[in-house]
């Protein structure tokens, strides 16, 4: 598989907007929930193991061919 990496332009745009996007979304939790650093760490460590190359759900992504390795 070939190593893949983000454009300056894909950087500069839709990536930063994610990053941002998800950044507030976390504060929102974080204000609206009262709940510690901790929280949101599992939190997002749970999304992140989601995408993981061997989980359950990047098999299916593979086996539908979106995101192929």
């Amino acid at each position: 598989m070939a190593e893949w990496f983000p454009s300056e332009e894909q950087k500069e745009g839709i990536i930063n907007h994610s990053y941002v996007s998800v950044h507030e979304e976390m504060e929102r939790l974080q204000r609206e929930l009262n709940c510690p650093d901790e929280f949101i760490y599992d939190f997002l460590e749970a999304i992140r193991d989601h995408y993981s190359p061997t989980s359950g759900f990047a098999k299916i992504r593979q086996s539908l061919k979106i995101n192929p390795t």
